[in-house]
């Protein structure tokens, strides 16, 4: 493995350094926990817009993006007012009982949401869904409470590659097993429940992942809160501080300009990358000469399961070994720009779709994902810049709860922004219907120039 330098390193490095061996079972109980909290943020994503559909929500296709956008925007804003006191208070009671509070959560929540029968049910539920769990704040503090600076790079690459595999699942749960009553009329006659609610098997099918992660967190999972002592008063103050294990505020971390800075270039790479995740769905279930790509559930499920595996593929593969040679922030910086040829590629594959241009359209969407996945490496790049920016161990719960509650910011404007825009441009043909991806593509520089200021 070829060793990184930079001008703190010494000129003569006189031995490699040894790489301290991960915990296998609680990086993997750690893992588990991550890709929980994707299946119950995505697995409705193939199915919200036929379900507005069925519901009476809206009659027209070309007009479900807005509420699709919206119920797929509550979680992350009921998230928003909630994850940092999630972290805060793993901080002070400790990571275990929070996680496991966020598992029942998930779970409730879920399945409910596969009960409902009107908007205002969908409303509630996805709200409690996001106002309930904390878990993907305080998973990426006990990731940097098992590791050290000779295996973070390794561990923190797992994150979007769990993240990936949970939406690789939720995509194929949602996908696959919405409507089963009308896809196979036999199921429909046999147990009749299932045309009353068709959306409720999924639901519980992707429930069972957070309930099960809960149930193993319980009996097997670490807690990893440092332990905190008591120690004498001295006379210096700044040697006072380093001992005391000082609990930072919100407010004590946003004085810092690099977290400052990193918070703003978090939110701008988390604006697009939920845009995409949100809009993906729309516009594939959009028909074709109405601006989109005219997929059923079942396609809708696919496209995003290849956008899942090409993730998987490029942080298996390459991140841990370019974050060891190009450098953290170097690395981001380069990956910030990715996110601009993926936009341009989305409105040439409506042309080509109108063009009756089958194969060409999944090649095209093939390389759009990828592009946008390789982007997604730019999470983890974000990860280890957030950890290394956290005061001490003691306050990693807050600068990750801060550093959330900005995604979850993102999260909650940018699929259902994404979404009316998109609706807007077709409904309005604004810029022959693209107003959408030029907007997008213009956020993706702005990315890409705010990352030179780390």
């Amino acid at each position: 493995m070829a060793e990184t330098q930079d001008e703190r390193s010494p000129l003569l490095p006189d031995k490699k350094e040894t790489i301290t061996p991960l915990p296998k079972l609680q990086l993997s109980l750690i893992c588990f926990l991550r890709v929980t909290e994707p299946i119950a943020f995505v697995v409705c994503f193939p199915f919200v817009n036929q379900m507005l559909l069925d519901l009476g929500v809206v009659s027209d296709p070309k007009k479900a993006g807005f509420y699709a956008g919206l119920i797929e925007s509550l979680f992350s804003v009921a998230q928003l007012l909630t994850v940092y006191h999630w972290g805060r208070m793993s901080d002070s009671i400790g990571r275990k009982p929070v996680v496991i509070i966020g598992c029942l959560g998930a779970t409730v929540s879920g399945i409910a949401f596969g009960f409902s029968r009107s908007f205002v049910a969908m409303i509630a539920t996805r709200t409690f869904a996001g106002l309930a769990n904390g878990n993907v704040v305080i998973v990426k503090s006990m990731l940097a409470e098992i590791t050290d600076d000779t295996n973070k790079s390794r561990a923190f690459g797992y994150f979007p590659l769990c993240y990936s595999l949970g939406t690789i699942i939720a995509s194929f749960i949602g996908g696959t097993l919405s409507n089963l009553g009308i896809k196979n009329p036999s199921i429909g006659k046999s147990y009749p429940w299932i045309l009353t609610f068709p959306y409720l098997i999924p639901c519980i099918i992707a429930s069972l992942f957070p309930l099960l992660s809960g149930i193993l967190s319980f009996f097997l999972l670490n807690e990893t809160l440092p332990k905190e002592t008591k120690i004498k008063p001295i006379s210096d103050p700044s040697i006072s501080i380093r001992q005391e294990e000082h609990h930072a505020s919100a407010s004590e971390l946003i004085k810092r300009s690099e977290v400052r800075m990193m918070l703003f270039n978090f939110g701008l790479l988390a604006l697009q990358a939920t845009a995409l995740v949100g809009l993906l769905p729309l516009y594939c279930f959009t028909p074709i000469f109405d601006g989109g790509l005219g997929f059923n559930e079942t396609g809708i499920g696919e496209a995003l399961s290849i956008r899942a595996i090409c993730t998987v593929f490029v942080q298996i593969f390459t991140f841990p070994w370019l974050q060891r040679k190009i450098g953290t922030i170097r690395l981001y910086k380069i990956l910030s720009t990715m996110y601009i040829p993926c936009f341009l590629m989305l409105p040439i594959l409506n042309i080509l779709a109108r063009l009756d241009q089958g194969v060409l359209v999944w090649i095209g969407l093939f390389v759009s994902l990828l592009l946008g996945s390789i982007a997604n490496m730019a999470f983890s790049c974000n990860l280890i810049m957030v950890n290394d920016l956290a005061p001490n161990r003691h306050s990693l719960g807050a600068i990750n709860g801060l550093a959330q509650v900005v995604a979850s910011a993102m999260r909650a404007v940018g699929p259902g922004a994404a979404s009316t825009l998109f609706a807007l441009s077709v409904d309005r043909h604004a810029l022959g219907g693209n107003l959408i991806w030029a907007v997008l593509s213009f956020v993706a520089v702005l990315g890409a120039i705010a990352s030179l200021g780390l």
